[in-house]
Parts: C-alpha cells; structure tokens; sequence
C-alpha cells in the first residue's frame, strides 16, 4: 500500500478489518498534491524498495517484521474502544 505519512495509521487499521493487518505500507511525506514531477519521482524512487519488498517477501516474513508495528498502530496500549472490531 503506498500513502502519505498522515494516512499511515488510518491504512493499516483499514487494512486490517480487511483481514490485512500485515500489510506493507510504503509511506511518504504529506503533502503531495502540488509537488512537481521531479520531486514526485525522487519520492517514488524513495519508496520503490518497500514497495519491491511487499510485493516479493514471504507472508510468514512481512507478518514477523510487522507483527509488533500492526499491533501498536491497531490497538494502541492504552487506548479503550467501544465500537467492536470488524
């Protein structure tokens, strides 16, 4: 998944009522609307390695590298939900 730093966080938690809370996310610096062509392709040429990664590593892998991240960002520790998960 490719998104803005702000975006990050929001990505991972939708991903995973998805069932996907392993993804791969390859982020860049918000914002990125009014940036130049040049300038996008650096950021694009920044990410091109996570992106390689998500595409190519093993499920059992991405799960290990990201295990304690998707925890952190999905159900962060201290903070108490109402709504039940999806």
């Amino acid at each position: 998944m490719v998104v803005t730093d702000t975006f990050a966080k929001f990505a991972r938690r939708m991903a995973a009522t998805q069932g996907w809370p392993y993804v791969i996310i390859a982020e860049t610096e918000n914002p990125i609307r009014q940036l130049e062509p040049e300038a996008l392709r650096a950021r694009a040429e920044a990410m091109i390695g996570t992106v390689i990664e998500g595409l190519t590593l093993p499920p059992a892998e991405i799960e290990s590298r990201l295990k304690s991240v998707a925890m952190a960002e999905i159900h962060p520790e201290g903070v108490v939900r109402s709504a039940t998960p999806i």
